[in-house]
């Protein structure tokens, strides 16, 4: 991480982070939810699965460049 901030520009920095964040999301254990995030959870996890309409994914993608 030093080696990051040394020979790094800040948008560099900033993408790094973000993968490290990722990365420490998927790896770090058990996650850790309030009580609240768990019910909102377990209400979306009961929701029927909707696809997503590819026109909107494409314009939303295309929009993001």
């Amino acid at each position: 991480m030093e080696r990051a901030d040394a020979s790094l520009d800040a948008p560099s920095r900033a993408t790094l982070a973000e993968i490290v964040d990722g990365f420490i999301a998927t790896h770090a254990g058990a996650p850790d939810f309030t009580e609240d995030e768990r019910a909102h959870l377990r209400r979306i996890d009961g929701e029927p699965f909707t696809p997503a309409d590819s026109e909107a994914v494409a314009t939303l993608f295309a929009r993001r460049g």
